[in-house]
């Protein structure tokens, strides 16, 4: 579990294997060590290629991203998208609050290492 209580964005990296489920643990939102309301809020979270910057994939509120009353933020990419993935890219995660302000609360490496075993 990763808490987040800073106004600038944490630096997160991660390391995964191409074709597994990736779920890397929460991340609880705070302010003055409070958690934050999420309800009503939306995620983004875009992966870039780290040479290329293009998108390979997005991640959002519903689709890849949940988010909890207790500040609870939930990530988690299916075994067929990280299988689409191998090599290094650049993340950021950004939150909207429900008057429309967003924040970057994560960003930082995602290493995809080759998968032997073919699934």
């Amino acid at each position: 579990m990763i808490t987040l209580s800073s106004i600038l964005p944490a630096e997160i990296n991660y390391e995964l294997w191409q074709g597994d489920t990736w779920e890397p643990g929460t991340i609880t939102a705070r302010e003055n060590g409070v958690p934050i309301n999420l309800t009503g809020y939306t995620a983004k979270m875009e992966i870039r290629h780290s040479v290329s910057n293009d998108v390979v994939l997005t991640l959002q509120t519903g689709s890849g991203i949940t988010m909890t009353s207790l500040g609870v933020i939930n990530i988690t990419m299916t075994a067929a998208q990280t299988a689409q993935l191998v090599g290094q890219y650049l993340y950021d995660l950004q939150i909207t609050d429900t008057s429309s302000r967003i924040r970057t609360y994560t960003h930082g490496l995602i290493t995809v290492m080759f998968d032997t075993t073919n699934n």
